[in-house]
Protein backbone atom coordinates (compact mmCIF):
# COMPACT_ATOMS: atom_id res chain seq x y z
CA UNK A 1 0.00 0.00 0.00
CA UNK A 2 1.27 3.45 -0.90
CA UNK A 3 2.67 5.59 1.86
CA UNK A 4 0.94 8.79 2.84
CA UNK A 5 2.90 11.92 1.95
CA UNK A 6 0.54 14.51 3.41
CA UNK A 7 -1.52 15.01 6.54
CA UNK A 8 -3.80 17.66 5.04
CA UNK A 9 -6.82 15.43 5.60
CA UNK A 10 -6.38 15.95 9.35
CA UNK A 11 -6.92 19.69 8.89
CA UNK A 12 -10.44 21.12 8.57
CA UNK A 13 -11.74 22.39 5.25
CA UNK A 14 -12.13 26.14 5.11
CA UNK A 15 -14.64 26.45 2.28
CA UNK A 16 -17.81 28.50 2.63
CA UNK A 17 -19.91 25.34 2.72
CA UNK A 18 -17.87 24.14 5.70
CA UNK A 19 -18.14 27.35 7.68
CA UNK A 20 -21.86 26.61 8.00
CA UNK A 21 -20.93 23.50 9.99
CA UNK A 22 -19.47 25.56 12.82
CA UNK A 23 -20.76 24.78 16.32
CA UNK A 24 -20.91 26.93 19.41
CA UNK A 25 -17.69 26.44 21.35
CA UNK A 26 -18.75 27.82 24.71
CA UNK A 27 -17.73 30.99 26.50
CA UNK A 28 -14.02 30.19 26.64
CA UNK A 29 -11.64 32.64 28.24
CA UNK A 30 -12.40 35.64 30.45
CA UNK A 31 -11.21 37.88 27.63
CA UNK A 32 -13.84 36.40 25.33
CA UNK A 33 -16.51 36.92 28.00
CA UNK A 34 -15.54 40.60 28.31
CA UNK A 35 -15.51 41.01 24.51
CA UNK A 36 -18.93 39.36 24.33
CA UNK A 37 -20.42 41.64 27.01
CA UNK A 38 -19.19 44.75 25.18
CA UNK A 39 -20.42 43.47 21.80
CA UNK A 40 -23.91 42.64 23.13
CA UNK A 41 -24.21 46.08 24.73
CA UNK A 42 -23.11 47.82 21.52
CA UNK A 43 -25.53 45.70 19.50
CA UNK A 44 -28.39 46.68 21.80
CA UNK A 45 -27.50 50.37 21.49
CA UNK A 46 -27.29 50.20 17.68
CA UNK A 47 -30.60 48.37 17.41
CA UNK A 48 -32.23 50.89 19.71
CA UNK A 49 -30.97 53.72 17.53
CA UNK A 50 -31.85 52.40 14.07
CA UNK A 51 -34.33 49.55 14.42
CA UNK A 52 -38.03 50.13 13.86
CA UNK A 53 -39.04 46.78 15.29
CA UNK A 54 -41.51 46.91 18.19
CA UNK A 55 -39.45 44.22 19.95
CA UNK A 56 -35.79 45.02 19.46
CA UNK A 57 -34.22 42.05 21.22
CA UNK A 58 -33.18 40.12 18.12
CA UNK A 59 -29.98 42.13 17.61
CA UNK A 60 -28.38 41.70 21.08
CA UNK A 61 -29.59 38.09 21.31
CA UNK A 62 -27.96 37.32 17.95
CA UNK A 63 -24.68 38.91 19.03
CA UNK A 64 -24.82 36.91 22.25
CA UNK A 65 -25.16 33.67 20.30
CA UNK A 66 -22.61 34.21 17.51
CA UNK A 67 -19.48 35.74 19.06
CA UNK A 68 -16.79 33.07 19.34
CA UNK A 69 -13.08 32.86 19.99
CA UNK A 70 -12.09 33.07 16.31
CA UNK A 71 -13.23 35.04 13.25
CA UNK A 72 -13.94 31.83 11.30
CA UNK A 73 -16.28 30.28 13.86
CA UNK A 74 -18.00 33.64 14.47
CA UNK A 75 -18.61 33.98 10.72
CA UNK A 76 -20.09 30.48 10.59
CA UNK A 77 -22.49 31.04 13.47
CA UNK A 78 -23.45 34.49 12.16
CA UNK A 79 -24.33 33.13 8.72
CA UNK A 80 -26.33 30.27 10.24
CA UNK A 81 -28.19 32.64 12.54
CA UNK A 82 -28.92 35.24 9.86
CA UNK A 83 -29.96 32.79 7.15
CA UNK A 84 -31.92 30.53 9.49
CA UNK A 85 -33.74 33.41 11.15
CA UNK A 86 -34.42 35.12 7.85
CA UNK A 87 -35.98 32.02 6.33
CA UNK A 88 -37.96 31.19 9.47
CA UNK A 89 -39.28 34.69 10.17
CA UNK A 90 -40.34 35.47 6.61
CA UNK A 91 -41.98 32.05 6.05
CA UNK A 92 -43.83 32.18 9.37
CA UNK A 93 -44.95 35.75 8.78
CA UNK A 94 -46.46 34.90 5.40
CA UNK A 95 -48.11 31.77 6.82
CA UNK A 96 -49.69 33.37 9.87
CA UNK A 97 -50.97 36.34 7.86
CA UNK A 98 -52.55 33.98 5.31
CA UNK A 99 -54.24 31.41 7.55
CA UNK A 100 -54.23 33.02 10.98
CA UNK A 101 -53.01 31.48 14.23
CA UNK A 102 -54.63 28.34 15.63
CA UNK A 103 -53.46 25.05 17.02
CA UNK A 104 -53.40 23.36 13.59
CA UNK A 105 -51.63 26.26 11.82
CA UNK A 106 -49.05 26.38 14.65
CA UNK A 107 -48.50 22.60 14.36
CA UNK A 108 -48.17 22.62 10.57
CA UNK A 109 -45.77 25.59 10.64
CA UNK A 110 -43.47 23.98 13.22
CA UNK A 111 -43.60 20.62 11.42
CA UNK A 112 -42.71 22.21 8.09
CA UNK A 113 -39.88 24.20 9.71
CA UNK A 114 -38.39 21.06 11.26
CA UNK A 115 -38.61 19.13 7.98
CA UNK A 116 -36.87 21.93 6.11
CA UNK A 117 -34.24 22.32 8.85
CA UNK A 118 -33.22 18.66 8.74
CA UNK A 119 -32.46 19.01 5.02
CA UNK A 120 -30.12 21.97 5.48
CA UNK A 121 -26.43 20.92 5.61
CA UNK A 122 -25.62 23.03 8.68
CA UNK A 123 -24.70 22.23 12.24
CA UNK A 124 -27.55 21.25 14.54
CA UNK A 125 -27.51 24.73 16.09
CA UNK A 126 -27.83 26.30 12.64
CA UNK A 127 -30.63 23.96 11.65
CA UNK A 128 -32.60 24.81 14.78
CA UNK A 129 -32.50 28.53 13.93
CA UNK A 130 -35.29 27.97 11.39
CA UNK A 131 -37.89 26.37 13.72
CA UNK A 132 -36.87 28.65 16.59
CA UNK A 133 -37.52 31.70 14.40
CA UNK A 134 -40.88 30.25 13.34
CA UNK A 135 -41.91 29.67 16.94
CA UNK A 136 -40.87 33.22 17.86
CA UNK A 137 -43.05 34.73 15.16
CA UNK A 138 -46.03 32.51 15.93
CA UNK A 139 -45.74 33.06 19.68
CA UNK A 140 -45.58 36.82 19.24
CA UNK A 141 -48.66 36.70 17.02
CA UNK A 142 -49.45 37.99 13.58
CA UNK A 143 -47.82 41.26 12.68
CA UNK A 144 -47.18 43.31 9.61
CA UNK A 145 -44.62 42.25 7.04
CA UNK A 146 -42.78 45.45 7.87
CA UNK A 147 -42.35 44.37 11.49
CA UNK A 148 -41.14 40.93 10.44
CA UNK A 149 -38.63 42.37 7.97
CA UNK A 150 -37.23 44.49 10.77
CA UNK A 151 -36.87 41.40 12.92
CA UNK A 152 -34.66 39.91 10.22
CA UNK A 153 -32.73 43.16 9.91
CA UNK A 154 -32.19 43.16 13.67
CA UNK A 155 -30.61 39.73 13.32
CA UNK A 156 -28.36 41.10 10.59
CA UNK A 157 -27.39 44.00 12.87
CA UNK A 158 -26.58 41.58 15.69
CA UNK A 159 -24.57 39.26 13.45
CA UNK A 160 -22.62 42.12 11.87
CA UNK A 161 -21.87 43.60 15.28
CA UNK A 162 -20.56 40.24 16.45
CA UNK A 163 -18.31 39.89 13.40
CA UNK A 164 -16.91 43.39 13.85
CA UNK A 165 -16.30 42.71 17.55
CA UNK A 166 -14.11 39.73 16.63
CA UNK A 167 -12.39 41.16 13.56
CA UNK A 168 -11.43 44.53 15.08
CA UNK A 169 -8.79 42.86 17.24
CA UNK A 170 -9.17 39.08 16.85
CA UNK A 171 -7.95 36.77 19.61
CA UNK A 172 -4.49 35.36 19.01
CA UNK A 173 -4.48 31.62 18.20
CA UNK A 174 -3.24 29.38 21.01
CA UNK A 175 -0.87 26.69 19.71
CA UNK A 176 -0.04 25.69 23.27
CA UNK A 177 -3.47 24.05 23.59
CA UNK A 178 -2.67 21.72 20.69
CA UNK A 179 0.85 21.16 21.99
CA UNK A 180 -0.59 20.17 25.35
CA UNK A 181 -3.02 17.74 23.73
CA UNK A 182 -0.22 16.23 21.62
CA UNK A 183 1.95 15.90 24.72
CA UNK A 184 -0.83 14.06 26.57
CA UNK A 185 -1.29 11.78 23.56
CA UNK A 186 2.39 10.88 23.51
CA UNK A 187 2.47 10.31 27.27
CA UNK A 188 -0.63 8.10 27.08
CA UNK A 189 1.00 5.99 24.35
CA UNK A 190 4.18 5.56 26.37
CA UNK A 191 2.20 4.81 29.55
CA UNK A 192 0.48 1.92 27.78
CA UNK A 193 3.79 0.61 26.48
CA UNK A 194 5.37 0.81 29.93
CA UNK A 195 2.41 -0.94 31.51
CA UNK A 196 2.61 -3.79 28.98
CA UNK A 197 6.17 -4.42 30.11
CA UNK A 198 5.39 -4.15 33.80
CA UNK A 199 2.27 -6.34 33.92
CA UNK A 200 3.00 -9.03 31.34
CA UNK A 201 4.18 -12.17 33.09
CA UNK A 202 3.59 -10.71 36.55
CA UNK A 203 0.08 -12.04 37.29
CA UNK A 204 -0.21 -14.17 40.46
CA UNK A 205 -2.05 -16.86 38.47
CA UNK A 206 -2.85 -17.71 34.88
CA UNK A 207 -5.58 -15.65 33.23
CA UNK A 208 -8.56 -17.64 31.93
CA UNK A 209 -9.78 -17.23 28.37
CA UNK A 210 -11.79 -14.04 27.92
CA UNK A 211 -10.01 -12.20 30.74
CA UNK A 212 -7.58 -9.50 29.63
CA UNK A 213 -4.70 -7.70 31.22
CA UNK A 214 -5.67 -4.27 32.52
CA UNK A 215 -3.51 -2.57 29.90
CA UNK A 216 -5.84 -3.73 27.11
CA UNK A 217 -8.56 -1.30 28.22
CA UNK A 218 -5.95 1.42 28.65
CA UNK A 219 -4.74 0.85 25.09
CA UNK A 220 -8.29 1.11 23.76
CA UNK A 221 -8.70 4.42 25.56
CA UNK A 222 -5.99 5.87 23.30
CA UNK A 223 -8.73 6.55 20.76
CA UNK A 224 -10.31 9.13 23.05
CA UNK A 225 -6.97 10.80 23.69
CA UNK A 226 -6.33 10.88 19.93
CA UNK A 227 -9.72 12.47 19.30
CA UNK A 228 -8.99 15.24 21.81
CA UNK A 229 -5.72 15.96 19.98
CA UNK A 230 -7.50 16.04 16.63
CA UNK A 231 -10.09 18.46 17.98
CA UNK A 232 -7.30 20.68 19.32
CA UNK A 233 -5.67 20.73 15.88
CA UNK A 234 -9.00 21.60 14.26
CA UNK A 235 -9.57 24.41 16.75
CA UNK A 236 -6.06 25.76 16.12
CA UNK A 237 -6.54 25.72 12.34
CA UNK A 238 -9.92 27.45 12.55
CA UNK A 239 -8.61 30.08 14.98
CA UNK A 240 -5.97 31.07 12.42
CA UNK A 241 -8.36 31.23 9.45
CA UNK A 242 -9.14 34.79 8.32
CA UNK A 243 -7.21 35.99 11.35
CA UNK A 244 -4.52 38.62 10.69
CA UNK A 245 -2.94 37.66 14.01
CA UNK A 246 -2.81 34.00 13.02
CA UNK A 247 -0.77 33.98 9.82
CA UNK A 248 2.28 32.60 11.62
CA UNK A 249 0.15 29.69 12.86
CA UNK A 250 -0.97 28.79 9.34
CA UNK A 251 2.66 28.21 8.36
CA UNK A 252 3.06 25.50 11.00
CA UNK A 253 -0.24 23.65 10.57
CA UNK A 254 1.07 21.08 8.08
CA UNK A 255 3.90 20.17 10.45
CA UNK A 256 1.46 19.92 13.34
CA UNK A 257 -0.80 17.63 11.31
CA UNK A 258 2.14 15.42 10.34
CA UNK A 259 3.25 15.11 13.95
CA UNK A 260 -0.26 14.07 14.94
CA UNK A 261 -0.41 11.54 12.11
CA UNK A 262 2.91 9.98 13.10
CA UNK A 263 1.78 9.81 16.70
CA UNK A 264 -1.38 8.08 15.53
CA UNK A 265 0.68 5.49 13.66
CA UNK A 266 2.62 4.73 16.82
CA UNK A 267 -0.63 4.41 18.78
CA UNK A 268 -1.86 1.80 16.30
CA UNK A 269 1.26 -0.30 16.83
CA UNK A 270 1.17 0.11 20.62
CA UNK A 271 -2.42 -1.11 20.65
CA UNK A 272 -1.28 -4.08 18.58
CA UNK A 273 1.54 -4.77 21.04
CA UNK A 274 -0.92 -4.68 23.94
CA UNK A 275 -3.22 -7.13 22.18
CA UNK A 276 -0.40 -9.51 21.26
CA UNK A 277 1.19 -9.44 24.73
CA UNK A 278 -2.22 -10.00 26.30
CA UNK A 279 -2.55 -13.31 24.42
CA UNK A 280 1.04 -14.44 24.95
CA UNK A 281 1.70 -13.88 28.65
CA UNK A 282 0.07 -15.25 31.79
CA UNK A 283 -1.69 -17.99 29.81
CA UNK A 284 -1.63 -21.76 30.20
CA UNK A 285 0.34 -22.02 26.96
CA UNK A 286 3.62 -20.39 27.98
CA UNK A 287 5.07 -17.69 25.73
CA UNK A 288 8.22 -18.51 23.77
CA UNK A 289 9.36 -14.92 24.30
CA UNK A 290 10.92 -14.55 27.76
CA UNK A 291 9.36 -11.83 29.91
CA UNK A 292 12.80 -10.43 30.64
CA UNK A 293 13.42 -9.90 26.92
CA UNK A 294 10.05 -8.15 26.47
CA UNK A 295 10.79 -5.80 29.35
CA UNK A 296 14.28 -5.07 28.09
CA UNK A 297 12.95 -4.14 24.64
CA UNK A 298 10.25 -1.91 26.11
CA UNK A 299 12.68 -0.21 28.49
CA UNK A 300 14.95 0.56 25.56
CA UNK A 301 12.02 1.82 23.52
CA UNK A 302 11.04 4.18 26.32
CA UNK A 303 14.60 5.50 26.46
CA UNK A 304 14.55 6.03 22.70
CA UNK A 305 11.20 7.80 22.97
CA UNK A 306 12.70 10.28 25.41
CA UNK A 307 15.30 11.23 22.78
CA UNK A 308 13.08 11.07 19.69
CA UNK A 309 9.75 12.38 21.01
CA UNK A 310 10.74 14.31 24.10
CA UNK A 311 10.60 13.27 27.74
CA UNK A 312 7.20 12.56 29.27
CA UNK A 313 5.74 15.64 30.90
CA UNK A 314 7.67 17.88 28.48
CA UNK A 315 6.62 19.27 25.06
CA UNK A 316 6.77 16.90 22.10
CA UNK A 317 10.06 17.25 20.26
CA UNK A 318 10.13 19.43 17.17
CA UNK A 319 11.27 18.28 13.76
CA UNK A 320 14.73 16.86 13.42
CA UNK A 321 16.03 17.80 16.87
CA UNK A 322 16.69 14.24 18.02
CA UNK A 323 18.44 13.28 14.78
CA UNK A 324 20.76 16.27 14.63
CA UNK A 325 24.41 15.22 14.97
CA UNK A 326 26.42 16.33 17.96
CA UNK A 327 28.60 19.45 17.58
CA UNK A 328 31.69 17.27 17.10
CA UNK A 329 30.02 15.39 14.24
CA UNK A 330 29.14 12.25 16.21
CA UNK A 331 25.84 10.51 15.58
CA UNK A 332 22.85 11.56 17.64
CA UNK A 333 22.00 9.66 20.81
CA UNK A 334 18.62 8.69 19.31
CA UNK A 335 20.33 7.04 16.32
CA UNK A 336 22.73 5.12 18.58
CA UNK A 337 19.91 3.90 20.83
CA UNK A 338 17.85 2.90 17.81
CA UNK A 339 20.62 0.85 16.20
CA UNK A 340 21.44 -0.91 19.46
CA UNK A 341 17.78 -1.76 19.99
CA UNK A 342 17.41 -3.05 16.43
CA UNK A 343 20.30 -5.48 16.97
CA UNK A 344 18.87 -6.60 20.30
CA UNK A 345 15.46 -7.31 18.76
CA UNK A 346 16.96 -9.31 15.88
CA UNK A 347 19.13 -11.34 18.24
CA UNK A 348 16.11 -12.04 20.45
CA UNK A 349 14.11 -13.22 17.43
CA UNK A 350 16.97 -15.51 16.33
CA UNK A 351 17.02 -17.21 19.72
CA UNK A 352 13.29 -17.95 19.80
CA UNK A 353 13.06 -21.24 17.84
CA UNK A 354 13.64 -24.24 20.07
CA UNK A 355 16.14 -26.95 19.08
CA UNK A 356 14.76 -29.11 16.31
CA UNK A 357 11.64 -26.96 15.87
CA UNK A 358 10.89 -24.29 13.26
CA UNK A 359 10.08 -20.61 13.59
CA UNK A 360 6.38 -21.44 13.16
CA UNK A 361 6.20 -22.52 16.80
CA UNK A 362 7.33 -19.02 17.81
CA UNK A 363 5.30 -17.06 15.26
CA UNK A 364 3.32 -15.02 17.82
CA UNK A 365 6.47 -14.05 19.68
CA UNK A 366 8.26 -13.07 16.47
CA UNK A 367 5.23 -11.00 15.48
CA UNK A 368 5.31 -9.17 18.81
CA UNK A 369 8.99 -8.38 18.37
CA UNK A 370 8.23 -7.15 14.86
CA UNK A 371 5.61 -4.72 16.15
CA UNK A 372 8.03 -3.41 18.74
CA UNK A 373 10.66 -2.93 16.03
CA UNK A 374 8.10 -1.08 13.92
CA UNK A 375 7.54 1.33 16.81
CA UNK A 376 11.31 1.87 16.98
CA UNK A 377 11.34 2.78 13.29
CA UNK A 378 8.37 5.11 13.68
CA UNK A 379 10.10 6.95 16.49
CA UNK A 380 13.14 7.51 14.31
CA UNK A 381 11.00 8.74 11.42
CA UNK A 382 9.44 11.21 13.85
CA UNK A 383 12.91 12.28 14.92
CA UNK A 384 14.37 12.64 11.44
CA UNK A 385 11.30 14.34 10.02
CA UNK A 386 11.60 12.73 6.63
CA UNK A 387 9.70 14.04 3.62
CA UNK A 388 7.41 10.99 3.58
CA UNK A 389 5.50 9.23 6.31
CA UNK A 390 6.05 5.60 7.21
CA UNK A 391 2.49 5.21 8.47
CA UNK A 392 0.30 3.62 5.85
CA UNK A 393 -3.24 4.65 5.09
CA UNK A 394 -4.36 1.49 6.86
CA UNK A 395 -2.60 2.57 10.06
CA UNK A 396 -4.48 5.87 10.08
CA UNK A 397 -7.81 4.28 9.25
CA UNK A 398 -7.41 1.79 12.09
CA UNK A 399 -6.62 4.54 14.55
CA UNK A 400 -9.65 6.55 13.45
CA UNK A 401 -12.13 3.61 13.66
Amino acid sequence: MAESTSASDLLPDVRLSDVLQQRHGGLGSKTLVARLAVAVTVSWLIAGAVSQSPLGIFAPVTTLLVVQGSPWSTLGLSLQRILGTGVGVLAASIWVNLVGLSWWSFFLAVLAALLVARLVPWSIAGQMQIPVAVVFVLALGAGSMRDDVWRVLDVVIGGATGLIAVYVYPPRPRPHEFEGALERYRDAILDVLERVGAESGSQPEMLPDGVNHAYVDQSRALRQVAEVARQALTKLAESAQWNPRGRWVQRRLQDDARRLRRMGGMAVQVRGVAGAANLLFDRDDASRLPVAVLREVIDRLLSLAGEALGQRGEPVASSGIASAPAPNGDRSRAAILSDDLARFIRDAADELPAAGRGVGHSLESVSLLGRLDHIRQQMMVFATWADTDTETDTDVENEED
